[in-house]
């Protein structure tokens, strides 16, 4: 009789152990994931039919890679970053071609020292070859100063 008291509360003990440390496991990835992931990558997000390959930061000069995924020629391409107090000169590229990739470096004003974050929203203006109408693309970067 005793004994099958004891093995109840030790089942009961159990089950309520295993769900504790599931949820130490649950919260301890979710924190690494959100904490430990602070700054250090670079990452260059930008729409179709741009494709951002890299991304460098010195204390004037923000050096974009830009590839050109779309497959068609595109001409005047202007390529402008604005964000978190960046003054950044918009850049021109005259054209580029189907499966192309560009190095695009842009002027910066409000980068910071070495080693901090830089964040900023990236705009594309371009034009199809042939056409007149303006498109229009946007994307975002994240690094830092070196």
């Amino acid at each position: 009789m005793y004994k099958k008291r004891g093995q109840a509360a030790l089942e009961f003990l159990m089950t309520y152990g295993w769900a504790i440390l599931s949820a130490i496991i649950v919260i301890g990835a979710l924190g690494s994931y959100f904490y430990f992931n602070q700054g250090g990558t670079t990452t260059v997000v930008v729409n179709a039919p741009f494709y951002g390959v890299s991304a460098a930061a010195t204390t004037t000069t923000l050096s974009l890679e830009i590839a050109n995924k779309g497959g068609e020629d595109l001409n005047t391409v202007l390529v402008n970053v604005t964000g978190n107090g960046l003054g950044c000169t918009q850049q021109t590229i005259a054209s580029m071609a189907g499966a192309s990739q560009e190095v695009v470096a842009i002027p910066c004003a409000g980068l910071g020292a070495s080693g901090s974050a830089v964040k900023g929203n990236i705009e594309i203006s371009y034009l199809r070859a042939g056409s007149t109408l303006p498109l229009t693309v946007t994307g975002s970067v994240s690094t830092s100063v070196a």
